[in-house]
């Protein structure tokens, strides 16, 4: 997850639990990337221009990130314990593939989504041969 322009570069990365996570600095200026979340308490010392610090997340969870020294830097890290997570695109949309049929309990997180957690739950059930589509509105 690179800094650049003084941003957190993508804003939100889905990684499975355990990912070690590289934290490239891109910009000019030096960072200091941390995290008061429970998942993840870490701070990583100011580092320069094309500098990379990494941090291993072993448990599942939101991890919210900040800048010690650029208070408007916010990214966020979702630590997933499945194999079945995806991030959506610009569109907000999300594919995952190699579900077999059945009923899965589907969570969407959002950082300004309201509820506990910033969580969506929703229900799809897959059936055999057909696609299986889930839409999910935010308000």
């Amino acid at each position: 997850m690179a800094q650049r322009n003084e941003t957190f570069v993508p804003g939100t990365l889905v990684v499975p639990k355990g990912a070690n996570v590289a934290f490239p600095n891109l910009d000019s200026v030096r960072h200091s990337i941390y995290s008061f979340s429970k998942p993840a308490r870490f701070q990583i010392d100011l580092y320069g221009r094309d500098q990379t610090r990494s941090q291993r997340f072993p448990l599942a969870g939101t991890v919210a990130l900040g800048c010690n020294i650029h208070d408007k830097m916010r990214g966020y890290l979702r630590v997933v314990s499945t194999p079945f997570a995806a991030a959506s695109d610009l569109n907000g949309r999300a594919q995952i593939e190699g579900l077999v049929p059945g009923a899965y309990r589907v969570t969407l997180w959002h950082p300004r989504l309201r509820g506990s957690g910033n969580e969506a739950v929703q229900t799809v059930t897959i059936t055999p041969g057909a696609p299986a589509r889930l839409t999910l509105e935010l308000r």
